[in-house]
């Protein structure tokens, strides 16, 4: 416990193989936290204690050093500062029925709404869904307009469509 290790990347990109089953469903949420406090710990807790199901999860990933050096014009990632990013995942098994499936997208969007008092606008923009807009640009902060500038620029049929959201307009 509180042991550092180095680990190689394949490694660290395959620690959750285990975890993906073919036919297992996914609900996904995302928040960024300027830290860890009391507070949201104790919003961890009480999210967790109400899980719906051994599928729900909540995973957080500091971001600080090196990356918040890099200004935020110099990539479309538009938060370079010192903040945690929270991952809330519910899974379950496919097909598991209309309830199950409501049960497991009620629990992460109530775990994000926990977090929302204390959260940074936007969120990692892999994790979120195409028709939250404000979130979306928010996440890409004030690069959104160049991003999507660029975009139009060099792909105006969007030949390369992306899973990850994009702000609209621009």
């Amino acid at each position: 416990m509180g042991a550092l290790t180095t680990t190689s990347y394949q490694t660290a990109m395959s620690a959750f193989d285990v975890y993906l089953v073919d036919g297992q469903r996914t609900f996904m949420e995302t928040s960024w936290l300027p830290a860890l406090d009391s507070d949201s710990t104790d919003a961890f807790i009480g999210t967790i204690a109400a899980a719906v199901s051994p599928g729900c999860a909540i995973f957080t990933h500091e971001f600080k050093g090196a990356a918040t050096k890099v200004t935020a014009e110099s990539t479309a990632f538009g938060l370079r500062r010192e903040h945690v990013l929270v991952e809330i995942l519910a899974a379950f098994a496919d097909p598991a029925g209309e309830a199950a499936e409501e049960r497991h997208r009620q629990w992460a969007r109530a775990a994000r709404q926990a977090l929302a008092d204390k959260a940074l606008p936007g969120g990692y923009p892999n994790l979120l869904v195409a028709d939250d807009a404000e979130r979306v640009a928010n996440s890409y902060g004030p690069n959104a307009q160049r991003l999507m500038a660029t975009k139009r620029h060099y792909d105006p049929g969007n030949v390369f469509c992306s899973a990850i959201p994009l702000p609209v307009g621009g």
